[in-house]
């Protein structure tokens, strides 16, 4: 499993989305451009070509990928059966990962630690932790990150279990901090012996 990403979004104009425009399917390229400020349609079109590019990496590429939806929403790959992928987005970067199992992926800048939003996501020892901690922000979107890859990887969106979400069985968490931004991806295992 390889994670692809594209930062410093910035650098990206409207001539991108044009560019876009000219190889999408129909579907894509609609969905696109319901975006209606520029930088949603960048992050949109990013997010499909990495999507191709790891199905040229993983030397499975045949034709232009296309979505189904789970019944919470979550898109799943109609034309390559038996693939996982996940995309992820922030203010200045845009990931993808494609697996052979079940996965999710988030990205997030560290921003301003905020005592409320922390106490409405963590559980108590995840509260006592970011309270010793030395870099609370640093620390506190890590934490985001590892939680919202899980909700990513189930499908079911954010829900109410958000401060007990990293005790969902047969997980493994992987995170790496890539200049200001945290990235996680989290992977299903489907029993105990797959975790060995």
């Amino acid at each position: 499993m390889k994670i692809y990403l594209v930062k410093n979004i910035d650098a990206f104009d409207k001539s991108f989305v044009e560019k876009c425009i000219t190889f999408f399917p129909k579907w894509r390229k609609e969905k696109m451009l319901r975006y209606k400020h520029l930088k949603g349609q960048i992050q949109c079109g990013l997010g499909y070509i990495l999507l191709i590019h790891a199905l040229r990496e993983e030397g499975v590429f045949k034709e232009m990928p296309e979505f189904s939806y789970n019944e919470h929403d979550k898109p799943f790959l109609k034309n390559y059966p038996g693939w996982y992928f996940n995309i992820s987005h922030s203010k200045t970067a845009v990931c993808c990962v494609l697996s052979r199992k079940e996965m999710g992926i988030d990205i997030e800048e560290v921003g301003e630690y905020k005592e409320s939003l922390a106490a409405y996501i963590c559980n108590d020892k995840e509260l006592e932790s970011l309270h010793d901690s030395e870099n609370k922000a640093d620390d506190f979107y890590k934490l985001w990150t590892r939680k919202e890859a899980v909700f990513k990887m189930i499908g079911s969106g954010i829900t109410n279990d958000i401060k007990d979400i990293l005790d969902t069985p047969y997980i493994n968490i992987t995170s790496l901090k890539v200049d200001n931004i945290w990235l996680t991806v989290v992977r299903r295992h489907h029993s105990e012996v797959d975790k060995l």
